[in-house]
């Protein structure tokens, strides 16, 4: 159990206004702040899912809803001026903040929660639910669980920031704020929780991480439901199991859709591939793209948007759309979703998935029933497991998908189909490229979060190789006022206590200091032995950098005394995590270095 005290060193809760007003000091310990700051994660990340569903509504309304019909009485050719539109109010956006706004950010989310101490702006916040909006609003291809789930990070991070947490607690506060915003957005508590292990904690499970994670995607969810409906997103579709035949079917249907998320993860960044060695200005390329997508809306209006209305039809009365045009739905949909990302406008792959996996699942279900006229066939069924399985197949998260499902549709009869394809379509897609839409950019940099393929790099890489050598220690006797003037003049934030032996027995951070530099009158009464860490963690020279990194996670902490394998009082050296980080990087960009150079 740990005293506010001790809190102090690692949170800012003692500055809150309401703290030094209250008549006792309550006994907290971690497991306390970790409870309060996902539930102010939980709360922040539902308000924001309110904001950008209430945003993302005008805008559609506006220029899909008004603009569109009035151009269409035009001519319908006019049709691409409208995601034109979108593209050029995002030039203003990707101008001021270059490199945070255009294309699929999950990878570069990815990126800076797991390799860059989970810091994302504050601002990010702001833009995605702008730029997002703004995107799918117009017509874009896109979907709302890519920017959702970075505006719920950006807050988790905010608010850890401002606690100031570690860069451990920080990656578990923005998977609470992913999994809050996703859960708000989707009204689907479970599918958030999923989400944000599967993907944001990249399948890394502990269960006191796990408990605070449902907190927030529970709080969320209330939020949201406080202004928008509880009833689920497609509750519109009664499924109904007739035989165990179709179970057939159904694995068959998963085998099809693996074969298919393969060919769209291929397609989406062989466009993104294409778009990038455009030798043309950064700013014109989401126009062109834009236009390119407007283009197949004159083709066919569904491809616009997030789909959720053709989706709907495909559920529930696949017969009002003809077989042919649902057919066509599925390439162009697969191609739209991949020009809209790859040439630079805004937005995710979830509703994307989800469209193009009802309308593969529309098909198939009228072909059994094609073929099997004597057997009672619903295709709106297969529509539905269809979803579910290539989102999975897509994502490579087939639990999230499987829960996504079972909340939007709340139907309980149809989680075995979507267990079976889900699985059986994620298998596929994975022997076939063993990496998802949200892994791929990633692997191409050589950077392996899922496979834990990073290990092998850090194994390679020992503790003596990046510890600081030249630091500063500080006697056991000496005072803080002497400290202080001491401090001026040291470039180190952290500090090893030495005895009069020369042996370490304690340290002594900036951090650890705060509390004492706002009482008067102790400056020469306290030394740094009364004030230095004792309960140290400690690493050895020859240790590799995996070895670190699991010390780092064990308290939480920035920085460890590196000391002698035959005397742990001897410090030899500190290593911070910042070096290891940078270090992991530099293997990182060594070895793409070593493979181009032997072609590979």
């Amino acid at each position: 159990m740990q005293n506010v005290k001790d809190l102090i060193k690692k949170t800012r809760i003692h500055h809150l206004p309401f703290y030094k007003f209250l008549p006792w000091k309550p006994k907290l310990t971690e497991t306390h702040i970790e409870f309060f700051l996902a539930c102010l994660v939980g709360l922040g990340a539902g308000y924001a899912a309110v904001i950008f569903r209430f945003v993302l509504h005008n805008f559609h309304h506006f220029f899909l809803g008004f603009l569109y019909p009035q151009l269409k009485e035009i001519s319908i050719f006019l049709t691409p001026l409208i995601p034109v539109i979108g593209a050029l109010i995002l030039i203003p956006f990707s101008l001021k903040y270059p490199g945070e706004i255009n294309g699929y950010g999950m990878p570069r989310f990815l990126i800076s929660v797991h390799l860059k101490g989970g810091l994302i702006r504050t601002r990010a916040i702001f833009i995605k639910i702008l730029t997002a909006a703004i995107t799918i609003g117009t017509g874009g291809s896109a979907g709302v669980e890519g920017p959702i789930a970075q505006i719920g990070g950006a807050i988790g991070s905010s608010i850890g920031r401002f606690f100031e947490m570690g860069s451990h607690r920080l990656k578990v506060l923005i998977a609470c704020g992913s999994a809050g915003a996703i859960a708000a957005q989707f009204n689907a508590p479970l599918a958030g929780v999923l989400f944000a292990q599967e993907i944001i904690m990249v399948g890394e499970f502990h269960l006191q991480t796990f408990g605070v994670i449902v907190i927030s995607s529970g709080l969320a969810t209330a939020v949201s439901r406080a202004y928008y409906s509880s009833a689920p997103t497609f509750n519109i579709l009664k499924y109904e199991f007739h035989s165990y035949y179709e179970f057939g079917f159904y694995i068959l249907l998963g085998l099809l859709i693996g074969v298919l998320a393969y060919l769209f993860i291929k397609m989406f960044f062989k466009t993104s591939d294409y778009f990038a060695k455009l030798n043309i200005h950064e700013q014109v390329k989401p126009i062109i793209g834009a236009f390119m997508v407007g283009c197949m809306g004159i083709i066919h209006f569904g491809v616009l948007g997030d789909g959720y209305e053709y989706i709907i039809k495909a559920l529930q009365s696949p017969a009002t759309i003809p077989i042919a045009s649902i057919a066509l739905l599925i390439v162009l949909k697969m191609i739209a979703t991949s020009i809209t990302l790859g040439s630079g406008n805004v937005g995710g792959v979830f509703a994307p998935a989800l469209f193009i996996g009802a309308m593969i699942g529309a098909v198939f279900g009228w072909g059994v029933k094609f073929l099997f006229p004597g057997m009672i066939v619903q295709p709106g069924s297969y529509a539905l497991v269809g979803m579910g399985a290539f989102l999975a197949a897509a994502t490579h998260a087939p639990m999230t998908a499987i829960f996504l499902l079972f909340e939007i549709t709340n139907n309980y009869q149809v989680i075995i189909p979507i267990m079976f394809a889900s699985v059986l379509g994620v298998m596929v897609a994975r022997r076939l490229c063993p990496d998802s839409l949200d892994s791929m950019e990633l692997s191409r940099q050589g950077i392996y979060l899922h496979d834990g393929k990073e290990e092998s790099i850090l194994s390679s890489i020992m503790v003596k190789e990046v510890m600081i050598r030249d630091f500063d220690t500080i006697p056991e006797n000496m005072t803080f006022a002497q400290f202080m003037k001491f401090l001026s003049k040291s470039k180190f934030q952290y500090y090893p206590v030495l005895n009069n032996e020369a042996k370490m027995t304690g340290l002594v951070s900036f951090q650890d200091i705060r509390e004492i530099m706002l009482e008067q009158g102790l400056e020469d009464l306290i030394v740094m032995k009364d004030i230095a860490e004792t309960d140290l963690i400690k690493i050895f020279p020859h240790d590799s950098l995996t070895v670190a990194t699991k010390r780092f996670g064990i308290k939480d902490i920035e920085t460890i005394p590196v000391v002698d394998p035959n005397d742990d009082q001897k410090v030899l050296g500190i290593l911070k995590r910042k070096d290891v980080i940078d270090a992991y990087n530099k293997g990182i960009l060594m070895r793409e270095i070593s493979r181009q150079k032997n072609g590979h």
